[in-house]
């Protein structure tokens, strides 16, 4: 068995038509979709791409992986723990050629744990110092599909990062235009009503607070960067149907967060709500997994490790926070889900959902600035701050997700009970992974750059 492991960056689930969207954004998708396994209920592990990269590849929550930074922007960050053992060398190890088509070490905190245990470590950048979000899928298959071509008679684990559709949007001409919303006009957008009497268009928000462009950013633009990366992924696909190794593939397809499309005033990807943490998660290996199945139980990042593991028969003794995902076709791995970002947890019960905000991220947003932080990242997140229930020294956002889909009716304070029920789910979580220990209460320990 070969794995390839695709993560698409900043992807939301609800933009993908196998997912429900009105527009059809995605064919290859639906069809692998089709032909294996669909989580309907996936959530992040921890947002955002350095939290959730980390948790994809150690199979841990960043409670316990403890890496909350995305130091794309900052050098000689604390840097992540090197006991923590990641899923290529566990590969490399067991006998598989490991191979990443990536770019993460362009961040200039040169994040190691994103390179370690891979044979082939591919940077498709022209340079290292080219801002890594600035990748085209097309640069990357011009790495991937070679080295498949050449390696298809080896058994592999492959990484593959697409960096469509982070910003900037810059696929193609073609698919820039491929959708065209006319400002103003609502004709050609899918409006529903929500149990709680707003209107709202799936994946785009509450109809009467719609941004329908921000300093050029549109969501035509962001959907159009969806089909962009699709068509690689097509190819890829392609290329191991033609070397006759696409079946004895498994193949997963998920992302590290989504996208604020400037939902709760936020274009990119802080906080918590579910157009950040609800992500999409397809597994096509017809050996193991039956066709067009859609779980509904939740699974998060953490799930992909494990997974891994044991369809490649690999018995390791290293502690993983997640299960394999083979368990959720027929069961509930967990009761709820978990999601982390610097300073902010949130649970998923049921219809219930909760955000708390933490004494330090607070702090922070009431103008003390440890570094990273910029006064840029204060104003992008001033926004959530208004919805949050402050009592004592943490924020708190709680929404009834079947009643509110779009997350606007912050029912804290009105419902104190269910506040307190599911922070102390959170609370007992906490303790189950590191006692009381919790990382949250010491994240200083995660911005400061470190002297060198």
């Amino acid at each position: 068995m070969n794995i390839v492991l695709i993560v698409i960056d900043t992807l939301r689930a609800d933009h993908l038509s196998c997912y429900g969207y009105f527009r059809e954004t995605s064919p290859t998708l639906d069809r692998i979709a089709k032909e294996g396994v669909l989580f309907e209920n996936y959530y992040a592990s921890g947002i955002a791409t350095g939290p959730g990269f980390t948790s994809i590849i150690t199979g841990r929550y960043p409670t316990t992986h403890k890496y909350y930074l995305t130091p794309y922007n900052v050098t000689n960050v604390l840097s992540f723990d090197d006991n923590i053992p990641v899923l290529a060398e566990i590969m490399w190890v067991n006998g598989y050629t490991t191979v990443a088509i990536d770019n993460l070490i362009n961040f200039k905190s040169r994040p190691k744990h994103f390179l370690r245990g891979y044979e082939y470590y591919i940077n498709p950048s022209k340079s290292p110092f080219v801002p890594a979000a600035s990748l085209m899928a097309e640069q990357a298959n011009k790495k991937i599909i070679p080295w498949i071509k050449a390696h298809s008679y080896e058994r592999f684990f492959m990484f593959i990062h697409y960096w469509d559709p982070h910003l900037p949007y810059n696929q193609p001409r073609a698919y820039r235009e491929l959708y065209r919303h006319e400002k103003g006009k609502f004709g050609d957008l899918k409006i529903l009503e929500s149990p709680d009497g707003y209107k709202y268009v799936p994946g785009w928000g509450k109809l009467d607070e719609i941004v329908e462009e921000s300093d050029g950013r549109t969501i035509d633009l962001y959907d159009g960067e969806i089909a962009y990366v699709d068509n690689a992924i097509a190819e890829v696909v392609e290329t191991l149907k033609d070397e006759g190794i696409l079946d004895d593939t498994l193949l997963i397809i998920t992302s590290d967060h989504g996208e604020g499309l400037g939902q709760h005033g936020i274009w990119g990807h802080a906080g918590l709500h579910e157009n950040i943490i609800k992500l999409p998660l397809i597994l096509r290996y017809p050996k193991k997994f039956p066709k067009g199945i859609r779980v509904k139980s939740y699974v998060q990042h953490a799930d992909i490790v494990p997974t891994i593991l044991e369809l490649a028969g690999i018995d390791n003794q290293d502690v993983f926070d997640g299960s394999s995902l083979r368990k959720s076709i027929n069961s509930n791995i967990r009761d709820f889900a978990v999601s982390e970002a610097w300073g902010e947890r949130a649970i998923i019960f049921n219809e219930w959902k909760l955000i708390i905000h933490y004494e330090r991220e607070l702090r922070v947003l009431k103008e003390i600035y440890p570094k990273p932080f910029t006064r840029q990242n204060y104003r992008a997140l001033i926004p959530i701050l208004r919805k949050t229930f402050i009592k004592g020294n943490k924020g708190y956002e709680l929404y009834n997700i079947v009643n509110d889909p779009m997350e606007i009716h912050n029912l804290a304070e009105e419902y104190p009970s269910k506040v307190k029920e599911l922070e102390e789910m959170i609370e007992k979580w906490i303790v189950s992974k590191v006692g009381d220990n919790d990382p949250i209460n010491y994240l200083g320990n995660y911005v400061q750059p470190q002297p060198v």
